[in-house]
């Protein structure tokens, strides 16, 4: 019986020890699961397929550090849905690997992991992914748009920044121009 006491003892240790080692992942799976729910909600509402490609997401560290390099601006979910102003562009371009994306990044709103949180910045990304012609047609003509993400922990955007932040980072590869038709990728239509 002690051997058996040891033993489960040792394993809930270990079980602890490792959910320590994983609880920031798990939590940032979770905010970037609420992100995408969001804007895949948002994206029925305009006829607009979004999807996570894990091939752009592997580039997200990159992408972020171009973008931090372009001097591009974070937003505060909080401050956009309260201000009066509605920005026409959220998006910032850079180039990571000779090619184009665009990228949006917003400081980490508390209780991050509520997709409804998400629900205003969502729009305004879907919004500026169209103003820049980043949705594209599938083969059966419908619009879609793939995005990558990541959360960036404990980061300064610039060094002059006092303190460390968390950010949601949102990015799209920048359609290239159709050889045969001379067309990039397309644009929706929102509601007034």
């Amino acid at each position: 019986m002690k051997l058996f006491r040891k033993l489960a003892a040792a394993a809930l240790a270990g079980v602890m020890a490792l959910s320590l080692l994983t609880g920031c992942a798990l939590g940032d799976a979770a905010k970037e699961s609420a992100m995408l729910k969001a804007l895949q909600t948002v994206g029925d509402l305009y006829q607009v397929k979004v999807s996570e490609s894990d091939s752009l997401s592997k580039k997200a560290s990159g992408i972020f550090k171009a973008f931090k390099n372009a001097k591009g601006k974070a937003w505060d979910i909080d401050e956009l849905r309260n201000s009066d102003d509605w920005p026409d562009e959220i998006s910032t371009e850079v180039i990571y690997q000779d090619i184009h994306y665009r990228v949006v990044v917003l400081k980490m709103p508390k209780n991050a992991k509520d997709s409804t949180k998400w629900g205003y910045p969502a729009d305004a990304i879907l919004y500026s992914y169209s103003l820049n012609r980043c949705i594209e047609k599938d083969e059966d003509g419908n619009d879609t748009l793939k995005v990558g993400f990541d959360v960036m922990n404990d980061t300064k955007l610039t060094d002059k920044q006092e303190k460390s932040e968390d950010y949601m980072v949102v990015f799209v590869k920048v359609p290239e121009e159709d050889n045969n038709t001379g067309e990039d990728g397309g644009e929706i239509t929102l509601p007034a």
